[in-house]
């Protein structure tokens, strides 16, 4: 080998290692600063309280600050796109949702963003049912009797949602698709206003996310008729799930976090590692079903990948199958 070609080979490798090094370096030492959890929604909302409750735990856990900051708007689409297009580094994180990232997508034609492959998803952190409620004096006490209130005046059963797209939205419509009845859709800005139309009876009924009407619940205004995921929720173990009356009705609302794509899996590890040991945490599994949730952790990032493009599938069949509009 002449010394010009082993002077390229040379300067070759030390640029490699060069590279390298300060890479490895890196990701031994992570984290080695805050980290940033975006929450993609406005404060004391359900995923808020969620977020602010894993970044303590975390930052016990990593050794360093967590710091949530919440970037709402276009229901969640502009937090989450900033954090598509952060460094891959591990210190931006971003809480995921079943709207954004399985639901929301199927119904628009230009989505800013690929809801799983702009993204590293890391793990599940929580689980919750959907809970079908209406007011504590409605002459609907099961499932069936709204069914069949339905069937028998095609249309005049009104529900609450927040749009199409949303997740009631989406709940309410595939309970008129099991039960072959016509709803009357009314779209809210948020879930206050549902629930107060719903207990003055402009409404008759609202599916939301638990923890959502759960204080009513609790107070006697409203009653919840069912929960929407195939298991019993343990918060109300005595309501029943929609499965009870029609089979195979089946739905989970989920949160999750995940980084930038192309994060080192090195930084993805640790952090999954961090996850899974808080979702054990006895006082923490206590405090979030007391609000309606359930601490989980995912098997592995893969496993929790596999999850979102299997649920993206799911609600993405059932919208065409239903024909539902699209927002754009």
């Amino acid at each position: 080998m002449n010394v010009r070609k082993k002077l390229a080979v040379l300067l070759a490798l030390a640029g490699m290692l060069g590279f390298a090094a300060p890479v490895a370096v890196a990701q031994e030492n992570y984290p080695s600063k805050p980290i940033k959890l975006i929450v993609p929604w406005t404060t004391a909302g359900t995923v808020d309280i969620v977020a602010r409750g894993l970044a303590e735990r975390l930052s016990v856990k990593l050794g360093v600050p967590v710091v949530v900051e919440n970037k709402a708007g276009a229901t969640g689409q502009i937090g989450s796109l900033m954090v598509s297009q952060s460094p891959p580094d591990g210190y931006t994180l971003l809480v995921m949702s079943t709207t954004v990232h399985t639901v929301s997508p199927n119904f628009s034609r230009t989505f800013p963003f690929d809801p799983i492959d702009d993204f590293t998803p890391i793990s599940q952190v929580v689980t919750f049912p959907y809970a079908m409620v209406v007011a504590a004096n409605s002459p609907y006490r099961t499932v069936a009797d709204l069914a069949a209130a339905a069937k028998k005046e095609p249309g005049k059963i009104a529900y609450g949602s927040f749009g199409i797209g949303s997740a009631p939205f989406l709940m309410s419509e595939l309970f008129a698709n099991s039960t072959g009845t016509k709803l009357l859709h009314v779209p809210y800005k948020g879930a206050s206003q549902a629930l107060t139309d719903l207990m003055g009876g402009q409404i008759q009924f609202f599916i939301d996310s638990l923890p959502s009407p759960l204080g009513q619940i609790r107070g006697g205004k409203l009653r919840a008729l069912s929960v929407t995921t195939a298991k019993r929720s343990t918060t109300l173990p005595d309501v029943p799930t929609m499965g009870e009356t029609l089979p195979g009705f089946d739905a989970i609302a989920w949160l999750g976090i995940a980084a930038p794509p192309k994060t080192p899996k090195a930084v993805v590890q640790k952090i999954h590692a961090a996850l899974t040991e808080i979702a054990a945490q006895p006082d923490y599994g206590t405090r979030l079903r007391d609000m309606g949730l359930e601490p989980v952790a995912s098997p592995s990032p893969e496993q929790f990948r596999s999850f979102l493009v299997q649920q993206k599938q799911y609600w993405g069949d059932f919208i065409r199958k239903a024909n539902l509009p699209m927002v754009n």
